[in-house]
């Protein structure tokens, strides 16, 4: 894809950013899903003349309690024949048949005394084989969105749905073309969501809020006579030992609410597979899209963005059981997050600073040996107000998020799996030593023991580099 932009002029000018797409992308945006995509256009963009954290200069002026906020989503849903994974220990995939719900990229943009973009897409994950690099995928994000914010003050986050394309190189699909060219037109969508969402930027103040949804995730690594099996499908009674694990029933809720008390943005934390339409030939985004969906309908003027969970270890109570049980998880989920809403309280502090780090992980072969072959995973520690997001890579499991947010110093502590470039499962060294599927290796593990201990540790020296409230 030729990304073109006006460049080096001062911020605060309209920078216009005409694409260049290739003919395949070009087709795909007109022709598919019943031709729903509207045509790519040249978009005027208005910078800001100085954004925290960006450009020199100051922010406009603002209440001193308070955050500018914009918020928005554009539509990401791909082609029907980039399809979803079937299984990853056989590398299958099979395109879709029909789209049950559209898929989105909503995005969140936050300006305090530096400047975040929080992105959450409707995808299982993203490697960065599959975008082709994420260091690129990033700078022609950004160079879609007018360069309004940079590569580092974005922060990218799937939902983990499994109805969605096969985005992890778990598979051949991101050798076809069409699957490139939707690479292409993701990227452009999630710049222009980011746009949007620039240029909506008004006062808010943030509201923090928690509450408990019981019952919708089960720890999912049963012990039985035949060793660690996963709960779905179900061994038979006979041959189970222990359904006990750890489960993370926690709704962390941050709104944000503008002058005239109504919500513009709110971000949910919370933990579970997606995964009631597994292996179904539909598009969906899942019960995190029917939850956007509810949650978008009770506050109008908001976008609703979900940040899923250390969820590498949970399941819901079924899968593949269909959408009924998708919106049923949705409905339970939106109650808790009214919950946390009523029960929130305003952010005293306009901090925002994201801490980043890079950790260099050994991989292991099928033999578990490690011949220095090593993974780049990439983590973010985000305060807002008085509250702080932990994003990881890969999938965590429950017992690495609990083990960040007990350790921190933050009152309010959520922690996202599934961000930046996938590194697959993040097992802790006691489920090494169990076995299971999460531990065998393949596209979708590879990582070494000690690997879950280093990564929970850089989260927390990162925590501990952010400003907590004093209570």
């Amino acid at each position: 894809m030729d990304w073109h932009a006006q460049v080096g002029q001062p911020r605060g000018l309209i920078v216009s950013v005409p694409l260049v797409l290739p003919v395949r992308t070009l087709l795909m945006l007109r022709h598919t899903t019943g031709g729903r995509f509207a045509e790519l256009k040249t978009m005027p963009i208005r910078p800001s003349l100085s954004s925290t954290g960006g450009a020199s200069g100051t922010p406009r002026e603002q209440p001193s309690d308070s955050f500018l906020v914009g918020a928005a989503k554009e539509e990401i849903t791909p082609p029907l024949s980039v399809g979803l994974l079937m299984s990853s220990v056989d590398r299958r995939w099979q395109p879709f048949e029909t789209v049950r719900l559209p898929l989105y990229a909503r995005v969140l943009i936050v300006e305090g005394t530096a400047r975040a973009a929080i992105v959450s897409l409707d995808l299982l994950f993203l490697s960065d084989a599959a975008v082709r690099g994420f260091a690129r995928f990033k700078a022609a994000i950004c160079q879609v969105a007018g360069n309004v914010v940079r590569p580092d003050e974005v922060i990218l986050a799937c939902t983990h749905t499994h109805s969605a394309p096969e985005s992890g190189s778990l598979s051949d699909l991101q050798q076809t073309a069409d699957f490139a060219g939707w690479i292409d037109y993701l990227a452009v969508q999630i710049g222009r969501a980011i746009a949007a969402a620039f240029s909506k930027r008004q006062p808010c103040s943030l509201r923090l809020g928690t509450a408990k949804a019981p019952g919708l995730g089960i720890y999912r690594r049963w012990q039985t006579t035949s060793g660690i099996e996963m709960s779905h499908p179900e061994p038979a009674a006979e041959s189970i030992i222990s359904r006990e694990g750890p489960v993370d029933d926690a709704v962390l809720v941050a709104t944000f609410v503008d002058p005239q008390e109504q919500v513009v943005a709110m971000a949910v934390n919370a933990t579970c597979h997606p995964v009631y339409e597994m292996c179904m030939p539909h598009v969906s985004p899942d019960y995190p899209g029917e939850l956007t969906l509810l949650l978008e309908k009770k506050f109008p003027s908001a976008t609703a963005l979900f940040l899923n969970g250390a969820a590498g270890d949970i399941n819901p109570t079924t899968v593949s059981s269909g959408p009924l049980a998708a919106q049923q998880h949705a409905a339970r989920l939106a109650a808790a997050v009214h919950n946390a809403i009523d029960q929130s309280s305003r952010s005293a502090s306009t901090i925002v600073s994201i801490r980043r780090d890079r950790l260099i992980l050994p991989t292991r072969l099928p033999d578990g040996r490690d011949v220095g072959v090593t993974a780049e995973a990439d983590v973010a520690l985000l305060q807002i107000g008085d509250g702080a997001i932990a994003f990881l890579p890969g999938e965590p499991f429950v017992e690495t998020g609990l083990a960040i947010r007990q350790q921190s110093p933050f009152a309010f502590q959520a922690v996202v799996g599934y961000s930046e470039a996938t590194i697959g499962y993040i097992p802790t060294d006691e489920a090494f030593a169990l076995g299971g599927y999460e531990t065998g290796f393949g596209g979708w593990s590879y990582l070494s023991p000690g690997c879950e201990l280093a990564l929970r540790q850089c989260a927390f020296k990162l925590t501990q580099k952010l400003s907590p409230p004093r209570h």
